[in-house]
This record gives C-alpha cells, structure tokens and sequence, in this order.
C-alpha cells in the first residue's frame, strides 16, 4: 500500500496545483483520523470500559466506515459503473420498433450533454485515513496480545 500511495503522490504532484492538493489532502486526512480517534474515545468513556483492547476494537471498526465510502468514491471517479449504465440503456431500448423510433425523436429533442467522471474532494481523505487507521489498528492490536 506504501508503493500506491507513492504512485499517488506522484501523479497528484505533476498536475496544475498538485503540491497544494496533496498538502490539503493529508491536512483533510488529518482531521479525518483525529476525528475517529476522538469518536473512539467517546465511544469507549460511554460503554464505561476502559481498555486498550476496547478502543483498538472500536477504532477498528470506525475506520471500515471512511475505507469503504472512500473506495466507494474512488471506484465511481474512475468510471467502472459506466459499462453497466451503458448496457441496461441498451437493453431498455431495445423494445419494439415503434418504441425504438419514439426513442430517437425524444433523444434528438433533448441536447444532452456529456459528462465527465465526476470528482469528489473526500475521496482521497476518506481512503487514506480509513485506511490509515484500518492498518494501525490491526498492528496495534497484534502488538498488545
């Protein structure tokens, strides 16, 4: 995962403003693992125990929730579900003629325009700190048994 985040920051940093998207997205992650930590701690005073184990197992289990919408994200910004829209469109359309020729009047009617992948600004902080988090949490929890 090391090697990725390399990667990553690489890319980021060739691009038009990099240095400040990378600066603001390890501040965001920052936060973010504060953030969890903090939640963590409050979590652990409300159950009323106070273990190490208790509040691995709670962080733990915080950091799935920012690792799988942060995947989520990165997964839609790189376009996989196109292929799928793409084939039921097609599928939906392939109707009778009559429907079909019904189809392509609306469709010229309509200027659609087409989109980009869209870009959400939490993707990289939401990944990164799940995954952060996620990784420490279970070193942390081999290295107290």
């Amino acid at each position: 995962s090391f090697h990725l985040i390399v990667l990553w920051y690489n890319k980021i940093g060739k691009q038009k403003g990099g240095r400040n998207d990378v600066k603001q997205i390890a501040v965001r992650t920052g936060w973010l693992i504060a953030a969890m930590l903090l939640a963590s701690g409050l979590i652990i005073s409300w159950q009323g125990t106070w273990t190490a184990v208790a509040f691995i197992n709670v962080a733990f289990l915080l950091s799935l929730v920012p690792l799988s919408l942060g995947g989520l994200l990165f997964v839609y910004e790189r376009g996989v579900f196109s292929g799928f829209a793409y084939g039921f469109r097609r599928w939906r359309k392939s109707g009778t003629k009559a429907e079909q020729y019904l189809e392509e009047a609306a469709s010229e009617q309509e200027t659609e325009e087409s989109r980009g992948p869209r870009h959400f600004v939490a993707t990289y902080p939401l990944l990164f700190s799940g995954l952060f988090l996620f990784l420490i949490m279970i070193a942390a929890g081999y290295a107290i048994q």
